[in-house]
């Protein structure tokens, strides 16, 4: 329905969300987001349920982040991608917005990790939550932290890194977008995972 030709691979999802890029449905896709994001709440208080009965410090850290996550996606879909005005003052409102959600998501899932990390020796559930989860949260990190790396050494050093950006240039891993899908993905996944393993680990636990 895009206007552009939309390749998941190379595009950010912000694409979808400009009335710019996308001016006959950007409203779709946004409503989309925002109801995405209001379905994933109740996974707040029951990740702090759940995991609070291993580490109810690092439980509440866990939720609080995937709700300030959640919020920071909500609102995204309601801040316009541009970049010709301010919007509280802020030039990149909707990056700044997008990216604070991921780093909330990504936050919550490490602390989701280390409470399975805690409760692997009393249940087998809690050990194969551990592996899932770490696949689904240390992998798309990774990924993103060594892209995003070798983009700004070559913006520092366009001389030398120039045939590293030469042989990945026409790579998806180079892409954001491809990293944000992922991400997408990842999450969605690591909410399955909570829902098939945790209730055995609380029935174990208690």
């Amino acid at each position: 329905m895009s206007r552009r030709s939309y390749d998941w691979r190379y595009s950010v999802i912000s694409h979808l969300l400009s009335p710019r890029d996308n001016p006959s449905h950007y409203r779709l896709a946004a409503g989309g987001l925002a109801l995405t994001g209001l379905l994933m709440l109740p996974f707040a208080g029951y990740l702090r349920r759940q995991l609070g009965m291993i580490a109810p410090r690092v439980a509440l850290v866990c939720s609080g982040s995937f709700l300030a996550g959640i919020v920071a996606l909500i609102c995204a879909c309601f801040v316009v991608p541009q970049h010709t005005h301010d919007v509280l003052r802020i030039r990149r409102l909707h990056e700044l917005l997008g990216r604070s959600a991921a780093g909330f998501l990504a936050l919550a899932m490490i602390g989701g990790c280390w409470c399975a990390w805690k409760g692997r020796c009393k249940s087998r559930g809690a050990s194969r939550l551990f592996w899932i989860w770490s696949a689904l949260t240390l992998l798309p990190l990774a990924g993103i932290f060594c892209s995003e790396a070798l983009l700004i050494l070559t913006r520092l050093e366009p001389t030398r890194m120039q045939p590293v950006h030469a042989a990945l240039r026409h790579s998806i891993f180079w892409h954001l977008g491809f990293w944000e899908w992922t991400g997408a993905v990842a999450v969605f996944a690591f909410l399955c995972a909570a829902v098939f393993l945790l209730p055995a680990q609380a029935s174990v636990k208690s």
